[in-house]
């Protein structure tokens, strides 16, 4: 009897079961919580809190009341979150309220949605509380009087997280700069390159550049005759600069006019005497001159090999190589005939002088070569206008 009995409550306790859902799930509590979005908190310097709400459902509204030091931060603003709007809402349609209890420490706010009739659900930022750091030390940031509604104000169960932020003494150490020397050019443009550390903002005359991870930088500015002076300035998230000016000169064309005949040279308007004039060589029909007032007026180097009877002309990347009485000269190595229409034209000593194919010479250093036939007059210009 008694065995039967034992079987019969047996039987009903495992038919109850049978009716028991075995997937139950209790659903878990919305999160509320804060985090620091700056990489740190500076005294005197300005950071954000992010509000979080995580796991929630059908949020409609939100409300709480942050507990802050004085002493430590003040409040600069609150902005709303992206939360709200995940579900296509306009931000304009979320009403954001909050007061400033500064004699206590205690933000009161409150956002909602005021059109839809429809919560949000998942997670995410639902606003940004910056703040000013006035002062080193351990800000803690509580939550009192939350409260999370859905469209129908029933209240949604929210556990709550504080948070902690160690605000470091002020950081006064100027930034990295480093910024590369351009020397002087004939070019309309230069590119300035400098290197700053991470995070900080840089400007050349007022200009913000873009600084890429590595800390690097460039920008290729416009240059007018003579010196330009460029300021750059790097900037840390604390405020902290370092300065550097540089200078980058833009030299102005160089002008050489000679006439056949005549000993007198103008360079860039400034007359100056050569040993010998210019002719024109009765073979060929062009122009040879003393090449040196030409060569050392561009910056150039000019040797004389007196064993080989040899020139060498150096600007440059660019060597140019010629012997006395030979029309075959080398560029860079490259034997290279001095004119191909004048086939026997070549340098030569006249009264122990030596004179060389002018238009060959000064065209493959760089130079434009223009002449005047009636007058005889023959205008150098170096770099040759682009």
């Amino acid at each position: 009897m008694k065995i039967g009995k034992l079987f019969s409550l047996a039987l009903v306790f495992l038919l109850t079961l049978t009716f028991i859902p075995l997937n139950v799930s209790l659903a878990a509590n919305a999160k509320l919580y804060l985090t620091l979005k700056d990489l740190e908190a500076n005294e005197a310097s300005d950071f954000t809190l992010e509000v979080h709400v995580d796991d929630v459902s059908d949020l409609y509204a939100v409300g709480f009341d942050m507990l802050y030091d004085v002493k430590l931060v003040k409040l600069v603003n609150i902005e709303k979150g992206p939360f709200f709007t995940t579900d296509n809402t306009d931000i304009s349609d979320i009403l954001l309220v909050y007061r400033d209890r500064k004699e206590e420490g205690r933000i009161v706010f409150g956002l909602s949605k005021s059109k839809q009739s429809t919560g949000v659900s998942g997670s995410g930022i639902i606003a940004y509380f910056k703040f000013n750091a006035l002062s080193k030390g351990k800000a803690e940031f509580k939550f009192e009087n939350v409260y999370l509604k859905s469209p129908d104000t029933t209240d949604i169960k929210t556990d709550v997280q504080p948070l902690s932020v160690e605000i470091k003494e002020k950081d006064t150490t100027p930034p990295i700069l480093e910024v590369e020397p351009v020397e002087p050019t004939y070019e309309k443009t230069a590119l300035i390159k400098g290197k700053t550390e991470t995070g900080a903002k840089v400007t050349i005359n007022g200009k913000e550049v873009q600084v890429k991870e590595d800390g690097t930088f460039t920008l290729e500015v416009e240059l007018k005759d003579g010196e330009n002076k460029f300021e750059i300035i790097a900037t840390d998230p604390n405020g902290n600069e370092s300065k550097i000016t540089l200078t980058i000169t833009k030299k102005k064309p160089t002008v050489i006019v000679l006439v056949v005949g005549n000993k007198t040279v103008f360079v860039n308007g400034s007359p100056k005497e050569i040993e010998a004039p210019p002719f024109i060589d009765k073979a060929s029909g062009r122009t040879l001159i003393p090449i040196r007032i030409v060569v050392e007026s561009i910056e150039g180097k000019i040797d004389w090999n007196a064993t080989e009877r040899k020139v060498t002309i150096t600007k440059d990347n660019i060597v140019i190589e010629l012997w006395i009485d030979n029309p075959v000269a080398k560029i860079n190595g490259i034997p290279t005939p001095i004119d191909i229409q004048a086939p026997k034209l070549a340098p030569k000593i006249v009264a122990g002088r030596t004179f060389l194919p002018l238009r060959f010479v000064a065209e493959n250093l760089g130079c434009e070569v223009g002449w005047d036939g009636k007058t005889q007059t023959i205008t150098i210009t170096y770099p040759k206008p682009s």
